[in-house]
């Protein structure tokens, strides 16, 4: 799962949410030449790697004490480091410490705001696509899973969803006469 409750919460959902975000990045990068596609895509790839330590997947999903003491943002970006290290030891030459502060920074800023558990704001520009693309991601998923999941079919609203703090319209306003 990408999560315990809100976006993405089941099986699979952490790679459907990550391809979503790597395809989202193939549309908008070639509109942003003076961003890094490497950093972006990398960033996406790497943005939620710590999840796989953090949410157990039994009969439901729940956090473990790696998850509950370090997070996800942190375990990846000390995954990050370590594995920017040992690749460093075996070429023999140092990783680039700019581009490993650069990719650390899109895994600690992906959140995009403090109150939703980021140690940093976005500053880069790569930083701020991806904390856009996994928020869009994740809310559009919210969205229609407040649909599907809506059990009241008397009502064109779904009831409050905490996490988009919003209702959500129901009908299709596309096809409506």
């Amino acid at each position: 799962p990408a999560a315990r409750t809100n976006h993405h919460a089941y099986l699979g959902g952490l790679l459907e949410h990550t391809l979503n975000l790597l395809e989202l990045a193939l549309l908008v990068l070639p509109r942003y030449p003076d961003v890094s596609p490497d950093l972006v895509l990398v960033g996406i790839f790497l943005h939620d790697a710590g999840k796989t330590a953090e949410l157990t997947c039994g009969a439901s999903f729940d956090y473990t004490d790696e998850g509950q003491l370090v997070g996800h943002i942190v375990q990846a970006a000390i995954w990050v480091h370590e594995r920017a290290s040992q690749a460093a030891a075996k070429l023999g030459r140092p990783f680039d410490p700019h581009v490993l502060m650069a990719l650390k920074h899109i895994i600690i800023a992906h959140h995009g705001r403090y109150e939703f558990g980021s140690p940093k704001l976005p500053a880069t520009a790569e930083a701020f696509m991806v904390h856009y693309l996994d928020n869009l991601d994740a809310k559009l998923n919210m969205v229609f899973g407040a649909i599907d999941d809506d059990v009241d079919e008397g009502s064109d609203w779904t009831k409050w969803v905490p996490a988009l703090e919003s209702r959500v319209y129901k009908p299709d306003v596309t096809r409506r006469s």
